[in-house]
């Protein structure tokens, strides 16, 4: 075992705790594990998506997605299909695949994200709005040139195609 490995610690972050901000439709994501955490290998962001939210239809170029519904449901475009996704499933979108997701319930949807390498958690980091521990989530109208905005961002700086 070289020094440089005998260094190497765990990580871990308590239910409920890491860095997390606002996007999109209100959507809260939380980062629980980045690019210095895993040498580039792995981002892991924790979502909660509220009812009528997600993303437009994309494409990633430098990154393979992975989604992990731990609650609620959301509907899945994957190319040419439109499938629902309810908690308990596990979904893998590997680079360049055309893509979308929107909580079609009553209720937050959460999921665990993955991206493989990392570096894509850093743009939820970059075009959110800092959570504030006790207010609120913002207005859906607080974000309604959000997502024009950050997928911009998304294609000048992450490789991120909007179809």
């Amino acid at each position: 075992m070289s020094a440089e490995e005998s260094k190497a610690r765990a990580v871990h972050v308590p239910a409920g705790e890491g860095p997390s901000v606002w996007a999109f439709s209100g959507d809260r994501y939380t980062l629980k594990a980045a690019t210095k955490d895993t040498h580039g290998a792995l981002g892991v962001m924790e979502a909660e998506i509220p009812p009528g939210s997600g993303p437009p239809l994309h494409l990633h170029q430098n990154e393979d997605e992975i989604f992990y519904l731990l609650e609620g449901t959301l509907e899945i475009t994957d190319v040419d299909r439109t499938f629902v996704a309810h908690r308990g499933a596990f979904l893998l979108l590997p680079r360049g695949s055309a893509h979308r997701f929107q909580n079609i319930g009553d209720t937050p949807a959460r999921m665990l994200m993955l991206f493989t390498p990392s570096g894509f958690e850093e743009f939820f980091m970059e075009v959110g709005e800092q959570v504030r521990e006790g207010e609120a989530a913002p207005s859906p109208d607080r974000f309604a040139t959000d997502v024009e905005r950050s997928m911009r961002i998304a294609a000048e700086k992450y490789g991120i195609e909007q179809l």
